[in-house]
Formats: structure tokens, C-alpha cells, sequence
């Protein structure tokens, strides 16, 4: 069972939180949060074992988001996901740090494969 293992998504757009907290849901422990500052206060409280991260949110983006965890010292896998396609993008994303770059609309089975490979677990 792999519930033990914490599943941040930050996302400003509710209905992909819904989607992803009850999709994950089955797999893994799954917090939502909406934006750049409960995200630092939920990694502050408790690391989680992987982050599913937004580009575009109002306040800080997810890109500065990234940064600044990264410049904290966390190394937990973060994928950025983004309904703005572009490679310029995904070059920063990786250049700061990201583990994959996910355009929206993703695959779900794919997604639940790349946290399970992150975490070094077999894909349910």
C-alpha cells in the first residue's frame, strides 16, 4: 500500500485539484493547496514525498515557487505542470530543478507512473 507516501499538487484551478487529489487518492496520501504560500507552509510543516506544481497561479508562479524550494535545500521530485505548452518553459523548469515538465491535459495512468519511478516504486 502505498498511502504512507505524501502527494503535494499546487494548483490555483480547482477542478484539476479535484481530479488529481481523487485520482491519487487511491494510491498515495494527496494534499491540494491554491497557491505559492500554502505550499511553502505545508513543505515547511511536513516535506512531501513528491510536488505536483502549477507554472501559471496569481501571486508567485510556480516556476519562483520551485526556485525557492530548491534554494531551501528541498530535494523533493517536483513535476511542473502547465496548460501553457512551451519549451522555454520546460528548459527553465528543468533548469531550476524540476524532475519532468507535464503539459496540460496529461495522461493519468503516465502521471501516477512518473511518481511512482520518482519514488522508486513499481506503478500500480
Amino acid at each position: 500500500m502505498r498511502h504512507t507516501k505524501r502527494v503535494l499538487v499546487v494548483d490555483d484551478n480547482e477542478v484539476i485539484l479535484d481530479i488529481l487529489k481523487q485520482f491519487l487518492g487511491r494510491g498515495y496520501t494527496v494534499e491540494v493547496v491554491g497557491n505559492a504560500s500554502l505550499a511553502l507552509a505545508s513543505v515547511v510543516q511536513k516535506t512531501p514525498d513528491v510536488i505536483l506544481l502549477d507554472v501559471r497561479m496569481p501571486g508567485v508562479d510556480g516556476l519562483s515557487l520551485l526556485k525557492s524550494l530548491r534554494d531551501m535545500g528541498v530535494q523533493t521530485p517536483v513535476f511542473v505542470m502547465t496548460g501553457y505548452d512551451s519549451t522555454q518553459v520546460a528548459i527553465e523548469a528543468l533548469e531550476r530543478g524540476a524532475t519532468g515538465y507535464l503539459p496540460k491535459p496529461f495522461d493519468l495512468i503516465h502521471l501516477d507512473r512518473l511518481i511512482a519511478h520518482a519514488l522508486g516504486q513499481p506503478a500500480a
